[in-house]
């Protein structure tokens, strides 16, 4: 309890300065989505949510991060360690952009983009693999990505992570696939 009225205050105290989520003059930060009145969602403060993170059945030892070039006609990036695929559609960039991934080491199925903060007038397409994850179709509990600030917003011991941003997908329960569009570049987990 104590911990949380000290996240409280220090949320407190970055909204007053005026601090936005990517970044301080970041003119499209990223908003708040979902139902606070869905019972789904524990709010915390200033918009902010705590949700149960996705596991990995295997710990990643390591970060594993992947580069690549995308331009103007689109591409994929594959992270095959992490079951994490993202597709970049045509017209998402204009130019050559060097786009990174990184499936963060541990249990928390999370996961950092660069370039930080960049957004697309294109949504990207995000899939994660399930079936090495503690995912299970029963009880239903719906799937969602989350938009965190920072990794000190994920907790490997608790299993959770404080959310800026809850965003919707689909889960295909037969192929065991989560997915999710993503319309800037920041830190996503998946989590229920």
């Amino acid at each position: 309890m104590k911990q949380l009225k000290i996240w409280r205050s220090l949320l407190a105290a970055l909204a007053s300065v005026g601090l936005t989520a990517c970044a301080a003059d970041a003119p499209t930060s990223p908003k708040v989505s979902g139902q606070a009145s869905s019972g789904l969602i524990t709010e915390l403060a200033e918009g902010l949510v705590s949700k149960d993170a996705l596991v990995r059945k295997n710990a990643l030892a390591q970060d594993i991060t992947v580069k690549a070039v995308i331009g103007k006609d689109g591409g994929t990036i594959a992270i095959p360690d992490a079951g994490f695929y993202v597709t970049i559609p045509a017209g998402a960039v204009k130019d050559d952009t060097e786009f990174t991934v990184t499936a963060l080491k541990g249990q928390l199925v999370a996961y950092e983009f660069g370039p930080h903060g960049i957004t697309f007038p294109k949504a990207l397409q995000a899939r994660q693999d399930l079936s090495s994850t503690n995912w299970r179709l029963l009880p239903l509990k719906p799937l969602i990505a989350g938009y965190f600030v920072d990794q000190s917003d994920l907790n490997s011991a608790t299993k959770t992570a404080i959310l800026s941003e809850v965003i919707q997908g689909v889960t295909a329960p037969l192929t065991k696939q989560f997915s999710w569009s993503i319309e800037h570049f920041s830190g996503y987990v998946v989590a229920w």
